[in-house]
């Protein structure tokens, strides 16, 4: 090998103990590091002092609170958000919450809570429900809600922050949060939800408006909700009378009250 050769060779060799020893002074830097922090992170430095409660505007903080007193005094760096989610909706009707922190001993919880959509006779009260499912709160009465009460399922068991439990088949429930959470445009137009089974055991829906119209659906489509409305606003403005709306076939019919079989929608 000529001295050129042995020169670049050499050079080439020096590079690549420098770039090793390079690797190897980060990779122990990075190492102290974590020794360094790890007596402060364990410590009581980051212990959680304070939480905060952001986003919530009828669930009282306080109650919000109390779901997760238990981690006062954890380490911050060491809570997991799932955890926390976790925590809050088995007792809390919360939809979702979103975790922050504020070093060093502050957790930033901001809630969002559920959207009521519809009431459930329950006992001597209502149990509220968003379209998910889940019990928001029970009352006594619903004046001050514009939504409407389903009937036809019988409830046995309610609890906060829980689907309530029915009678009968569950699987009719979940048809009929689909059907809710496609008519939420116009649940403040409806009176009563009545869901009834078939004898092959399907349910079928039928809706009251707050005007006085009553609509069979038939079996759920989240297509005809558009066509439920598009026919209302046709009666309406044709002013040709309250009745029955049929549209659990391809061909809507229509069919006016007579004085006696006039069903007018209003919440109980």
């Amino acid at each position: 090998m000529d001295r050129r050769n042995q020169a670049r060779y050499y050079n080439y060799g020096n590079r690549r103990k420098r770039k090793i020893n390079y690797k190897r002074l980060l990779l122990s830097l990075a190492f102290l590091c974590i020794i360094t922090l790890m007596p402060m992170v364990c410590s009581s430095f980051f212990a959680i002092k304070n939480i905060q409660i952001l986003g919530n505007e009828t669930i009282p903080t306080e109650e919000i609170l109390a779901a997760v007193d238990n981690y006062y005094g954890m380490n911050l760096l060491s809570i997991k958000e799932k955890q926390i989610i976790d925590a809050l909706q088995a007792t809390i009707p919360i939809k979702d919450v979103n975790v922050h922190y504020k070093l060093p001993d502050t957790l930033l919880l901001e809630v969002e809570e559920r959207e009521i959509a519809a009431a459930l006779n329950y006992l001597s009260s209502f149990a509220l429900i968003d379209t998910q499912g889940i019990t928001v709160k029970f009352v006594s009465r619903l004046e001050t809600y514009e939504i409407p009460v389903i009937t036809g399922l019988k409830v046995i068991d309610a609890k906060i922050a829980k689907k309530p439990v029915f009678e009968g088949d569950s699987a009719h429930f979940e048809v009929l949060l689909k059907l809710i959470e496609t008519a939420k445009p116009i649940l403040h137009e409806l009176s009563e939800i009545n869901l009834v089974i078939d004898g092959n055991n399907e349910p079928s829906f039928y809706l009251y408006t707050l005007d006085g119209y009553q609509v069979f659906l038939g079996k759920w489509d989240d297509k005809k909700i558009t066509t439920m409305q598009e026919l209302l606003a046709d009666l309406r403005d044709r002013n040709i009378g309250k009745g029955l709306l049929d549209i659990s076939h391809n061909t809507p019919i229509f069919k006016p009250f007579s004085n006696s079989d006039s069903r007018r929608g209003g919440k109980q």
